[in-house]
């Protein structure tokens, strides 16, 4: 790459950064969503007893067992 062309790496540079910046804007919408889901179901714990209780509590095993990628449920 001796002669490159400086226009040329910018773009490549350019287009690499905007894929980055696109990825972490995807985490970061995702943790928001995660944690305001995991902050619903702490208080639906928290608010319940009984049969309705183990449900959420399942609910919430789900929601972390979804952070991994080869778990369906």
């Amino acid at each position: 790459m001796n002669n490159a062309n400086p226009i040329v790496i910018f773009a490549i540079a350019a287009v690499v950064l905007l894929i980055l910046f696109v990825i972490l804007i995807g985490l970061i919408q995702f943790y928001n969503e995660f944690i305001t889901e995991l902050q619903y179901l702490s208080s639906e714990i928290e608010r319940t007893d009984g049969e309705e209780r183990a449900y959420w509590l399942s609910r919430k095993r789900r929601l972390w067992l979804s952070l991994l990628p080869f778990v369906k449920y």
